[in-house]
């Protein structure tokens, strides 16, 4: 278990600071006697942990990277098939050979399906969603012509 934290909380130290926050919380209800709110924070605590380290053991996650498109072809006029690249709790960080790192997990896949959401279209339909979509684009038409 403590090698999936290991790993885990230094890349998305976000989740490690609301684990950390908890457990002072925690500590300073039980320094201040109390003992109803205490054990509450200290199972949000536990929940929060055994679904990290659920969500993590023994799962490998694989991406696609495309490679640049100056690299795009060989020498040989041949194309560079995509790079697949395994993630797992003991292949944690892929360094390439520019250098770069990558990683990829569940937390990841969440922020994805997220950041994707068309906000207005859940909230008002589609049809606001669009409407506003439309208003938008034509202010940025609008603003580039009256730059011309």
């Amino acid at each position: 278990m403590l090698e999936v934290f290991k790993v885990f909380y230094p890349t998305h130290y976000n989740l490690a600071a609301v684990s950390v926050l908890l457990l002072l919380i925690t500590i300073f209800l039980l320094t201040k006697k109390n003992l109803k709110v205490a054990p509450i924070f200290f199972m949000l605590l536990l929940v929060l942990n055994v679904f990290i380290y659920k969500k993590t053991n023994g799962r490998a996650w694989t991406i696609t990277v495309e490679p640049d498109s100056a690299e795009k072809t060989y020498d040989d006029g041949f194309q560079k098939e995509p790079e697949k690249i395994t993630f797992s709790v003991a292949n944690w960080e892929v360094t390439d050979e520019k250098g770069k790192k990558h990683h990829w997990c569940w937390v990841e896949d969440i922020w994805e399906t997220i950041s994707n959401t068309d906000v207005v279209a859940a909230i008002w339909g589609e049809n606001a969603g669009k409407k506003v979509k439309t208003s938008t684009e034509s202010r940025i038409n609008d603003a580039d012509n009256l730059d011309k």
